[in-house]
């Protein structure tokens, strides 16, 4: 439980995930890998905290606090999954999909709103490969989605 007494430090508490029936997963295992779905800025009931087009009515910072909250959205499901986030023993890969207009080009910028929470809470074990891009039309208008590959132990 070390991780989640980092999270709380840093202002994060992660609420029980609301389990609506759907046909895609949160999280698909794969060995001691771990496929997450693509989260978006949600509170724990899967309502949008955040919506918008990044660089067409939102600005490069609220795009970050977007991405900021798509980590704490994905943390909340992965601890509803696992238990214990301490299992996690490194992320491995991150998509980052920012909902860009206008002239909007600092996608990875925007990104590390999510990359900079994982890595604060993770240390060494949060370093990540990643890729940031733009595109348009995000389920439930979202300014950004984030999926991840994360390796954990048993």
């Amino acid at each position: 439980m070390y991780t989640e007494k980092l999270l709380e430090e840093i202002g994060i508490t992660l609420e029980p995930v609301c389990r609506r029936g759907q046909a895609v997963v949160p999280i698909r295992r794969v060995g001691d890998l771990l496929f997450v779905s693509g989260h978006g800025p949600t509170d724990a009931q899967g309502n949008p905290l955040m919506q918008g087009c990044v660089g067409d009515g939102l600005t490069q910072e609220q795009g970050f606090e977007a991405a900021r909250l798509c980590a704490v959205s994905m943390l909340r499901t992965l601890k509803d999954y696992l238990g214990d986030l301490d299992r996690i023993v490194e992320w491995v890969k991150v998509l980052g999909l920012v909902n860009s207009g206008g002239d909007f080009w600092a996608m990875p910028a925007t990104v590390n709103g999510f990359s900079n929470v994982i890595v604060t809470v993770f240390g060494e074990r949060g370093r990540h490969a990643r890729a940031a891009m733009g595109s348009a039309n995000h389920e439930s208008q979202y300014p950004v989605v984030v999926d991840a590959i994360v390796r954990i132990r048993d």
